[in-house]
C-alpha cells in the first residue's frame, strides 16, 4: 500500500512540477498516527535556491481558521461563553450593528451578531473587495491597516474589532453566508475574553501541548532560512515572486500587532498534521495531548449552513460540502468528484495549502504549495482520490 501511494503521488506531483503549476510542494498523508508518505518537492526559495524540505514553513492563511475554531470551543468548554452569546458581551462596539441595503442606505441589524454567527461565517461581515457597500468599507479599513503597518501607531486586533464593527453588514445575522473576516474577531473574542493577547493564548493552549515548535504569526530570524517564498501568475501564466502583503499582515519577519484569527499564521506540515490529529482523534493525539473534548470536535464537524445556501457561491471548493465551525464538510462525493468518505472535513489556505481529516479512516492529507489564490488546487485533489484509492 505504501510503495503503491509513493509511487503514485510522486509521479503526479512531478509531473504538474514539470509542467509549471506551481515552484514547491510539500504533502504528506496520517493514518491512525502512523505517516503513510511524505514527499517534498521543487524549491522552497527559487530565486535564493533553497530546496523545499520537511520542515519547510509556509504562510497558511485561512487554514488559521480550523485552529481559531478549536481556541474558541476550549472557551466553550471552560464555560467562559456558549455559541450563542453575542459578540457585544466581548467587544461593545457590535450591540449597535446596522446592515446595508442595495441601495447603499443602511438600517438597524435585525439582530445582533453570537459567536456562532461567526464560526459559520453568517456574521454579515465580508472580506474586503469591490463588490457590495460591506466589502468596500472592509477594503478601506484594510487600506487604512497596510498604511499604518509600518508606521508608529498599527492597527492591533482590537483595533480591528472595534473598527470592524462599525462597518455596516452585508445581510442580517443568520441570514445568508458570505466568507470574511469572521475568524479575525473570534481572536479578538479570545483575547478579551480571556485578557490574554491571541498569539499568548494559542501559544499556551494549542501550540506548546502538541509541540507545535514552527507554528507561530511570524517566523524567528534564526528559522528565515526555512521560510518559504511565495508566488503568483503574471498575465502570461509564469510564476512569478509574489513579496507583497495581504490582508492586514506584515512580513512575517516581526510579530504583528495585528494577530490574524483568519489568516494570520505560518507553519509547517509536521507541526499542523500534530492539530489535525487531534481533530482526528476526538480531541486528543494518539500521545495522549487533549486539546478539546470529542463533543468540541463534533461540533466543529457538524453541517451548520446546507450545501443549499452555499451553491449559489459557486466556490468549487465547496462543491459537495457543507460548512460546519470554519470547516467544510463533505456530503456529497459525487458533486467534488472525490472517493472520500462523507463527513471528512478541512479547509485550505490562499496561497495553496490544503489539509483534511477523516475521523472514520482516522486518516489526515495534506498538500502545500507557495501560490497565490491557489487554494484547493487540482492537484490537492487528485492526491486524494490516489490516497483513498491506496487505503
Amino acid at each position: 500500500m505504501k510503495d503503491v501511494m509513493k509511487k503514485r503521488i510522486d509521479e503526479m506531483i512531478m509531473r504538474d512540477l514539470h509542467r509549471g503549476a506551481f515552484v514547491g510542494a510539500n504533502a504528506a498523508v496520517f493514518r491512525d498516527g502512523e505517516c503513510l508518505y511524505g514527499g517534498s518537492f521543487g524549491m522552497a526559495d527559487r530565486e535564493v535556491g533553497i530546496p523545499m524540505r520537511p520542515i519547510s514553513i509556509f504562510r497558511i492563511y485561512s487554514m488559521t481558521k480550523p485552529v481559531t475554531a478549536a481556541a474558541v470551543m476550549q472557551l466553550v468548554e471552560r464555560g467562559f461563553f456558549d455559541t450563542q452569546t453575542p459578540v457585544s458581551a466581548f467587544i461593545p462596539e457590535f450591540a449597535s450593528t446596522k446592515v446595508y441595503e442595495a441601495d447603499g442606505t443602511t438600517r438597524p441589524s435585525a439582530r445582533e451578531i453570537t459567536i456562532q454567527d461567526l464560526l459559520t461565517m453568517r456574521s454579515g461581515l465580508t472580506y474586503p473587495n469591490h463588490g457590495t457597500f460591506t466589502q468596500k468599507d472592509t477594503a478601506s479599513l484594510f487600506g487604512e491597516m497596510a498604511i499604518r503597518r509600518d508606521g508608529d501607531t498599527p492597527m492591533d486586533t482590537m483595533e480591528f474589532c472595534r473598527r470592524i464593527a462599525k462597518i455596516p453588514l452585508s445581510f442580517d445575522p443568520g441570514k445568508d453566508w458570505d466568507y470574511g473576516v469572521s475568524a479575525d474577531v473570534l481572536g479578538g473574542v479570545v483575547q478579551a475574553a480571556t485578557g490574554m493577547n491571541y498569539r499568548d493564548y494559542l501559544k499556551k493552549y494549542i501550540f506548546e501541548p502538541l509541540d507545535m515548535k514552527n507554528t507561530d504569526f511570524y517566523v524567528p530570524e534564526e528559522h528565515l532560512d526555512h521560510f518559504t517564498a511565495s508566488y503568483t501568475l503574471d498575465s502570461n501564466g509564469k510564476l512569478q515572486r509574489d513579496d507583497a502583503c495581504y490582508l492586514g499582515l506584515n512580513d512575517y519577519r516581526t510579530v504583528p500587532a495585528f494577530v490574524s484569527g483568519g489568516a494570520g499564521l505560518c507553519s509547517t506540515i509536521p507541526d499542523y498534521a500534530r492539530f489535525a490529529e487531534a481533530l482526528v482523534n476526538g480531541g486528543e493525539t494518539k500521545d495522549g495531548v487533549r486539546i478539546l473534548s470529542r463533543k468540541s470536535v463534533d461540533y466543529i464537524r457538524t453541517p451548520q449552513v446546507s450545501r443549499e445556501v452555499l451553491a449559489p457561491k459557486n466556490w468549487d471548493s465547496l462543491k459537495g460540502y457543507a460548512y460546519g465551525s470554519l470547516v467544510r464538510v463533505l456530503e456529497d462525493r459525487s458533486e467534488f468528484g472525490t472517493i472520500a468518505t462523507p463527513g471528512e472535513f478541512g479547509w485550505d489556505g490562499w496561497t495553496g495549502t490544503y489539509f483534511c481529516v477523516d475521523p472514520a479512516e482516522k486518516l489526515s492529507i495534506f498538500f502545500w504549495i507557495q501560490l497565490a489564490n491557489a487554494g484547493t488546487c487540482d492537484t490537492a485533489k487528485r492526491m486524494r482520490n490516489i490516497v483513498y484509492g491506496c487505503i
